[in-house]
């Protein structure tokens, strides 16, 4: 109740509506935030609330709603006056103060009902559609599947394939089951080759959307602790994601074999695996990377491929492999494959390089699982640097790993970085005990306003300096 004053604030309807937002209006969500906050004054550090038509409508309802109990407080006030009622005061004053609970729990309501009366049949409805529309489309469908990495193994894969054939691949990291439907009424028909990527939080979520989209190649990105706080567990997250196995029988799945998790489930004749090493009969060499991207050879028989792409770090190389097998599978040329390859670049916040005052920041603030902050690692102990930096604020939804994950990176972290800047968290102590436990001598940063420090970084490079920005919290996550 300390700081209950600060529901007061005239930003407090704002402050509703970016918890809201940032819960991606679930309502479960939103309230587990609520309930565990204090201080309202500390919700909006990381991001803005975006004034979206959903946004802009929820937060006039709340000042409608505000100044419906002002007016009914107020009245009750003048009239206790009047009537010397004291129970009528004590009633207005009540109002008052509980005013900022009924909007912050009362606001769950209208989005309940809207959900149940609107959402939810509108949805069935969308949803009917596109399963019709997959089924009965005659493009290759390629499903992406796996803890991490999804997004950017779609964007290559589409980005090589359309070199040769009209390619359609669900936009952003839209992996649900209402985005994947919704992408499939924007289908013409006359497309060669569909990607779709799966998302997963539980088990029957990969088996469900494979139903949806009827893929006839699979692929699994890799496997770890993502989302370990909604699975329970990693047996439930494996046995998720190899749904897609289930799903395909004996059609082709490639797999990550440079995942541990993956290669438990791996049969040793299993020719569809991928790594830095290749996939299916393709073999990788040669491989160079730096801030300017990465190149390297892939060969089959008597094919031979001399790549370069501006992608980041030797970690991309295994998908490569994938996109240039089912490319030369589907008939693109080695000239096409080739051209596809170079087109292939960073994509936003996924490892994407930009200068800064004569240093390089690398911003891969949308990476959150500990594979990306190994590969990231990789490779920024191989570019040169005056200076190098690391930046983050840990990982979510690591459930009861959550400490042995933490202390794992801050022991990674000290072998690589000059300076290490964490922002404030429930995990910052942990990274900090890796990092001792490394007997680290760098300079460690503590950032308590991230917002603040991401605006202003530009004051704390210097040239020559590379700076690798991993990951990035909502406030949602304390």
């Amino acid at each position: 109740m300390r700081y209950y004053w600060t529901r007061f604030s005239f930003k407090y309807p704002q402050i509703i509506i970016y918890m809201l937002q940032g819960s991606e209006y679930k309502i479960e969500d939103y309230l587990k935030w609520l309930d565990r906050t204090n201080d309202f004054r500390q919700v909006i550090r990381r991001r803005k609330l975006d004034y979206t038509n959903k946004a802009k409508s929820l937060l006039i309802l709340i000042w409608l709603t505000i100044i419906f109990i002002y007016v009914i407080a107020g009245y009750l006030l003048f009239q206790s006056i009047i009537l010397a009622n004291i129970l009528m005061t004590v009633l207005s004053v009540f109002l008052f103060i509980i005013s900022p609970l009924v909007i912050a729990y009362g606001i769950v309501i209208p989005l309940w009902l809207g959900k149940i009366i609107i959402q939810e049949p509108k949805q069935h409805k969308i949803v009917t559609t596109a399963q019709q529309i997959f089924a009965n489309h005659p493009a290759l469908k390629i499903a992406i599947v796996g803890s991490y990495g999804k997004t950017t193994a779609k964007e290559i894969i589409s980005t090589i394939l359309s070199e040769g054939k009209k390619v359609a691949y669900t936009p952003g990291n839209m992996n649900t089951t209402i985005g994947i439907s919704r992408f499939a009424l924007t289908l013409n028909g006359d497309e060669d080759v569909i990607v779709v990527e799966l998302g997963e939080e539980k088990v029957g979520d990969v088996l469900d959307l494979c139903e949806l989209t009827c893929p006839d190649i699979g692929i699994i990105t890799g496997i770890n602790e993502a989302h370990l706080s909604s699975f329970g567990n990693i047996d439930n997250t494996i046995a998720t994601i190899f749904e897609i196995k289930d799903y395909l029988g004996n059609n082709i799945l490639y797999k990550n074999a440079e995942s541990p998790l993956v290669i438990k489930k791996i049969n040793d004749n299993d020719k569809f695996t991928f790594s830095q090493k290749g996939t299916n009969g393709w073999s990788i060499n040669q491989i160079l990377t730096n801030i300017n991207g990465t190149t390297f050879v892939a060969v089959k028989n008597n094919k031979t491929l001399f790549s370069h792409t501006d992608l980041l770090g030797t970690h991309n190389v295994g998908i490569i492999s994938v996109a240039i097998d089912i490319a030369d599978s589907i008939g693109l040329s080695i000239p096409q494959i080739i051209s596809g390859i170079k087109k292939t670049k960073p994509f936003e916040h996924r490892m994407q390089p930009r200068r800064l005052r004569g240093a390089w920041v690398i911003d891969d603030t949308y990476n959150g699982n500990s594979e990306g902050v190994k590969a990231g690692l990789s490779l920024l102990k191989s570019l040169d640097a005056k200076r190098r930096i690391y930046v983050t604020p840990g990982l979510v939804e690591q459930g009861d790993k959550n400490r042995e994950v933490h202390e794992k990176i801050g022991q990674q972290i000290a072998k690589v970085a000059d300076v290490v800047v964490l922002m404030q968290n429930s995990v910052t102590d942990y990274i900090r005990n890796g990092l001792k436990s490394e007997k680290y001598k760098g300079k460690l940063i503590i950032i308590d306003d991230p917002l603040e420090f991401y605006t202003n970084l530009d004051h704390f490079v210097v040239s020559g300096d590379v700076v690798l920005m991993q990951n990035d919290w909502t406030d949602n996550y304390a």
